[in-house]
C-alpha cells in the first residue's frame, strides 16, 4: 500500500494582481504552509473584481488534494 491511501480535499480562493494562474499558485502556495502532503490541485471558477474598468484582482478557486495519515 502506497503511504496516503485516503486523499482529503479542501476548496479555497486565491488572490492576485497579476493573473489567474498567479492566484492559483497563491493559493497553493499559502495551504502548503500548514497542509503536507498536497498532491494536486483542479482549478475551478475563474472571477475577478473590475474597479475603473479594468480588472483590479484576479480570483481562483482550486480543489487541494492532500494525502491523510493513517
Amino acid at each position: 500500500m502506497s503511504q496516503h491511501d485516503v486523499a482529503k480535499v479542501i476548496e479555497i480562493v486565491g488572490s492576485s494582481t497579476d493573473g489567474w494562474a498567479e492566484a492559483a499558485d497563491a493559493a497553493v502556495r499559502v495551504a502548503s504552509k500548514s497542509i503536507k502532503h498536497i498532491t494536486g490541485v483542479q482549478v475551478g471558477a475563474m472571477t475577478a473584481q473590475v474597479q475603473d474598468g479594468k480588472i483590479h484582482t484576479y480570483k481562483t478557486t482550486v480543489k487541494i488534494a492532500f494525502g491523510v495519515d493513517a
